[in-house]
């Protein structure tokens, strides 16, 4: 995770504006006429571990691509604008959703500090705030609802199926979305309306394949969430993890609102026997991609599959840091001590002095230490305001336009918000959790981290 150290809201906001530097504030928005292409491909080329790319080719979702005119700065802007926050508060991933809304507040509080710390006081900002649930239709239609009531950018949605419900809406009424945590390859469209202030997933399966090579990993069985999220991470992991020579017993898929993990833990002991049976214990992993489900699928093995707990599991961002594991009141912290659960999440960037001031904000707000998503979402939501302030106009395509300058220049509390074409932040590596229990108390610890520039894993001394 990013941290940070300041005392109070306006030196936090002080600190994070990273602002946009030299001609962002002057971003040229003048052109003439719009035009509405009919559904066509993109590939998109992501370079990750030591010159290897992944090349995904996506269906656009009729995007429409709208030119403005339009003064620059903040000038034409009065009033209030707001700024939507699609989130989950009751679904399998509320104890993330949570900590986003919370990053969201404070956010818009220094935002409209730091606006009349410098005398903009024509205009604030306000947040909006839409529980989804993480169902796909309800985020769609909490979309809806917030773009009848004119909101022109939005920080979320969480999950990947619900930016890919919401998607083609979103660019066809010219709604900005900036998730902190979706990561779908299939996602990474260049021009559309979502940016992703996280890398996508064509790194990620870099980082687990490397890191199940490194510990002579030599078969796993894949169990995954069938979504897009998913499906997606887990065919790109099994495709990087046989190229690095492994085999791959079985891939077993669960539906995104199963809640009995039977069938799918019958089929995942079988295949593991029988992978133990050919390569022995010790190079047999299990590799579980999902969210919060993963662990009562885990409460579900102990009780009926245990021989599947004798094997190390191996997660990704969807279960990393996320205190469900390792929350001292959940029947799933010591079985997750158990397999380990290790996890990959996009790298923690070095502590900044704006990175420990939003630690120590949250913390006091929030009585936790926040997530690298809960980071994620405070910066998506000063970039949104920013670049609303660079477009000077509270207007979806004017939005659009200004934000890559303007998160290309920009450092937050999680460091530099570069961007690819795709509007997904340009990987640099991933840190490496695993759930352990020191002191009497049940915590995600650093285990280790892998390097995009290199394809390399390095372990902490005494892990995995």
């Amino acid at each position: 995770m990013k941290r940070k150290g300041a005392s109070s809201g306006l030196a936090v906001a002080l600190l994070v504006v990273g602002l946009i530097v030299g001609a962002g504030l002057t971003y040229a928005l003048t052109s003439s006429g719009s035009t509405t292409p009919s559904t066509t491909t993109s590939t998109v080329t992501t370079t990750v571990g030591a010159g290897a790319t992944v090349t995904s080719t996506t269906t656009l979702l009729s995007t429409t691509t709208v030119t403005t005119g339009g003064s620059s700065g903040s000038g034409g802007l009065s009033g209030t604008v707001t700024i939507g926050d699609l989130t989950d508060l009751s679904g399998q991933l509320s104890a993330i959703g949570t900590q986003q809304k919370v990053a969201i507040n404070l956010a818009i509080t220094d935002i409209n500090n730091y606006l009349a710390a410098t005398g903009q006081t024509k205009v604030q900002f306000a947040a909006a705030h839409e529980d989804t649930g993480l169902n796909p239709a309800t985020a769609l239609t909490d979309l809806q609802t917030l773009s009848s009531d004119g909101v022109q950018v939005v920080v979320g949605p969480l999950t990947s199926s619900e930016a890919s419900n919401v998607l083609q809406y979103a660019d066809q009424n010219h709604i900005v979305l900036i998730s902190p945590s979706s990561t779908a390859i299939s996602l990474a469209i260049p021009n559309d309306y979502l940016f992703r202030l996280v890398p996508n997933d064509a790194a990620q399966s870099f980082a687990i394949a490397k890191a199940l090579a490194s510990e002579n990993v030599k078969d796993i069985v894949v169990i995954n969430q069938q979504s897009a999220y998913g499906t997606g991470l887990a065919n790109a992991t099994i495709n990087r993890f046989k190229a690095l020579g492994g085999n791959v017993q079985d891939e077993v898929q669960y539906s995104s609102t199963a809640t009995d993990f039977t069938p799918a833990l019958t089929q995942a002991q079988t295949d593991y026997q029988a992978a133990v049976a050919k390569y022995g214990a010790s190079s047999v992993a299990v590799l579980a991609i999902g969210f919060q489900e993963v662990g009562q699928m885990l409460i579900q093995a102990k009780s009926s599959f245990p021989g599947l707990l004798s094997a190390t599991w191996y997660g990704s961002d969807g279960e990393s840091q996320n205190t469900d594991f390792t929350n001292s009141t959940s029947a799933v912290a010591p079985i997750a001590t158990q397999v380990k659960l290790i996890s990959t999440i996009g790298l923690s960037a070095a502590a900044t002095a704006k990175t420990n001031a939003f630690d120590s904000e949250f913390t006091a707000a929030d009585g936790q230490a926040p997530d690298s998503y809960a980071i994620n979402a405070y910066d998506a939501t000063w970039i949104a305001a920013l670049s609303v302030l660079a477009a000077g106009q509270n207007s979806g395509p004017a939005i659009q336009k200004a934000l890559p300058t303007v998160a290309n220049n920009y450092f937050g509390a999680s460091g530099w918000t570069q961007l690819q074409s795709s509007g997904d932040e340009a990987p640099v590596g991933y840190s490496i959790y695993e759930v352990v229990t020191q002191g009497g108390s049940t915590q995600w610890v650093l285990a280790g981290t892998y390097s995009a520039a290199t394809d390399a894993v390095t372990w902490n001394t005494g892990y995995p």
